[in-house]
């Protein structure tokens, strides 16, 4: 929604914080989230499965700013959050298919 908000409406100062904020706050826990799936998936493989998160999350930061530059350089701020909006596609798809696998539904006990 944030991406969405900043390719339509970046011209108000006041949406773009707004928008920032949104970022911010739905991309916070992300990490957490990101490690007790991986902790989850991996089962008795855990370690494994969260050394190799941690390697992925590195190699996409670095990757992230090499390409960013690139965007910046050949067409500007602008298209950062269309460029967004673009891997939000995929990344929705690996969600929706990793469901039952990273974050499967619980069933809990009632106590009376």
């Amino acid at each position: 929604m944030a991406a969405a908000v900043l390719a339509l409406l970046s011209d108000s100062p006041a949406v773009v914080y707004a928008a920032v904020t949104l970022w911010g706050l739905g991309w916070g826990g992300a990490p957490t989230l990101l490690q007790t799936a991986a902790g989850d998936a991996g089962g008795e493989s855990a370690d494994a499965a969260q050394a190799i998160l941690v390697t992925l999350w590195n190699v996409a930061m670095a990757g992230g700013g090499i390409v960013g530059g690139i965007l910046f350089d050949l067409a500007g701020s602008r298209s950062f959050p269309w460029t967004v909006l673009l891997l939000l596609i995929p990344a929705l798809a690996v969600l929706v298919a990793a469901r039952s696998h990273g974050f499967p539904a619980r069933l809990t006990a009632r106590t009376s």
